[in-house]
């Protein structure tokens, strides 16, 4: 009769690191196979559908009545283990949104470069407060760039992830409202409180007629995290992925720590640019994260993009028209003076954004640039693109829908697309997922979405993911069906070389009666995830 059983792999931590490892025993049966990949290199194997070498052991009982087994499958499944469930870090400023709704014209007292993010004091902020309330009712909403992304994810998963955010308030009211606030969207809170009086972080988001806000910071007690040695014990175990906004940047030694430490636990770690002034205020920090490959996921809307670009000098000027021949009685005294490389460039990256924003993306991939593995950058009204550094692209229109507000809508365009990229989707349809997720976020007042409107993701994304062209389910299936081939075939024929079994189903008279351990080495398909079910079936 046949004797079947599965085993989970799971994440074990050794004082090495981390590694995946498996063991079972039933019915005197025992497999058991260590992977010795650690979990960096294996899991984005795992994720594009890659083979993976197994080395099996399989132990056999000769004695109570020398049972002969003959292997007839072996094949890797994917589990369902609580391991499977991948873990989420947020790295940021747990700020509290303050949104008032303006004219385009109070806003030109305020800033004459609409739309981005500066810091400003708390004075300052007093002041802008005041004004604003003179314009609209002020509506206090928590968020944070990072906190938006977590939150999001946790909602679109449902229990599909499990999400943390880290960073510091202060001892007062508005910190202990944005910690129950966070808990409640389904976030563990792991935010450390200050004790240096220093209140907790705010922003105020100025909302034009159009939708698009413009926001200023003061960040108040968030800034005193400054080490990672400040994070409570455990912050990064389990974790699958680390998200850091970019406002980390202005504490560069910080997001270094916080990204190594969770490379160390076998982690992807991804980041957004957040702003054009951020761009140009902390491109040195980014260069040094990404030229230490401590980023996989790069994530920038057009603008910031296009200002990379300019930054760095990415788009070549266009050639220099010959000058014209002066003509007597035309000269009235006055000189052009001639354009610099780095404004000929800038202007070229201004005329045609498009290709800018190629530019950068191929710089962040770029082994001699940024390092990454992919590079997304959202489009607007356009939509967005995506592109991996082994080629792979993923372009998504956006949804055409009525717009309130901007608020939040990068945050959970980011949301949308780590949320399908974690289940192993593909570029295309993680921006379909991203263009889904801030179509929503565009039709609420705020950075928070109301239930129905996560369960309207939750739908779209299983969507999304079904939607697999029939050629590769049917790649995948025959992959499938090849690795359980080779498996059993390997298998029997490990037994029948070591003595333990003959194709006629007779026992090995000359066999111990011990437990025997025959290593074969199997070539096999796992899942898209770190806990893998490995079934065996046996004649007895």
């Amino acid at each position: 009769m046949p004797l079947t059983f599965s085993l989970d792999a799971r994440l074990e931590r050794h004082q090495r690191g981390q590694f995946l490892a498996a063991s079972a025993r039933q019915n005197n049966l025992g497999v058991s196979y260590p992977i010795r990949e650690r979990p960096a290199n294996f899991v984005p194997r795992q994720r594009l559908g890659s083979h993976l070498a197994l080395p099996f052991k399989l132990a056999v009982p000769h004695s109570a009545g020398r049972r002969v087994l003959r292997t007839t499958a072996m094949v890797a499944e994917q589990g369902t283990a609580p391991s499977d469930v991948p873990v989420v870090v947020g790295l940021g400023d747990p700020v509290m949104d303050i949104l008032a709704n303006v004219s385009p014209e109070w806003l030109a007292t305020v800033t004459a470069e609409p739309g981005g993010c500066l810091p400003i004091s708390p004075d300052t902020m007093d002041q802008l407060l005041a004004d604003a309330g003179k314009q609209s009712e002020l509506v206090r909403i928590p968020g944070g760039s990072a906190a938006n992304v977590v939150k999001g994810i946790a909602n679109i998963a449902g229990g599909g992830a499990r999400c943390r955010f880290v960073g510091m308030i202060g001892s007062d009211d508005t910190g202990a409202e944005y910690r129950r606030k966070l808990a409640a969207q389904g976030v563990e809170p792991l935010l450390l409180e200050s004790t240096s009086g220093a209140p907790s972080a705010s922003a105020v988001c100025l909302v034009t007629p159009d939708g698009q806000r413009t926001m200023r910071t003061c960040l108040g007690a968030s800034l005193e995290l400054r080490s990672s040695a400040q994070l409570p014990a455990g912050w990064a175990d389990g974790c699958r992925l680390l998200h850091a906004e970019g406002y980390c940047l202005y504490r560069p030694q910080l997001t270094r720590e916080v990204m190594s430490a969770a490379r160390a636990a076998g982690a992807l770690v991804s980041i957004d640019l957040a702003s054009f002034e951020l761009v140009r205020s902390c491109k040195e920090a980014l260069l040094g994260l990404l030229q230490d490959g401590l980023v996989d996921l790069i994530f920038a809307n057009e603008e910031e993009s296009v200002t990379l670009c300019n930054v760095m000098g990415l788009m070549p000027p266009p050639p220099t028209p010959p000058a014209p021949t002066p003509v007597a009685g035309d000269d009235d005294g006055s000189e052009t003076e001639p354009e610099t490389g780095a404004a000929a460039a800038a202007a070229a990256a201004a005329a045609d954004p498009e290709a800018a924003v190629a530019a950068a993306q191929r710089f962040l991939l770029s082994p001699s640039g940024g390092r990454a593995r992919v590079a997304v950058t959202s489009l607007g009204a356009r939509g967005c693109v995506a592109r991996g550094a082994e080629g792979e692209e993923g372009a998504s229109p956006a949804c055409r829908v009525a717009v309130v507000d901007t608020i939040g809508a990068g945050d959970f365009f980011t949301a949308g697309f780590l949320s399908a990229y974690l289940r192993g989707a593909s570029l295309q349809q993680c921006a379909a997922a991203g263009c889904a997720a801030g179509a929503e976020a565009v039709q609420t007042k705020g950075a928070e979405l109301p239930p129905a409107a996560f369960d309207r993701l939750r739908t779209s994304l299983e969507s999304i993911l079904a939607a697999k062209p029939a050629s590769a389910a049917a790649a995948a299936a025959g992959r499938d069906a090849a690795a359980a081939a080779a498996a059993a075939a390997a298998v029997a024929s490990a037994l029948s070389a070591a003595g333990l079994a003959n194709l006629n189903g007779n026992a090995n008279s000359n066999a111990p009666a011990t437990v025997a351990e025959v290593e074969v080495e199997v070539e096999t398909v796992v899942a898209a995830s770190p806990a893998v079910a490995v079934a065996v079936g046996a004649s007895v």
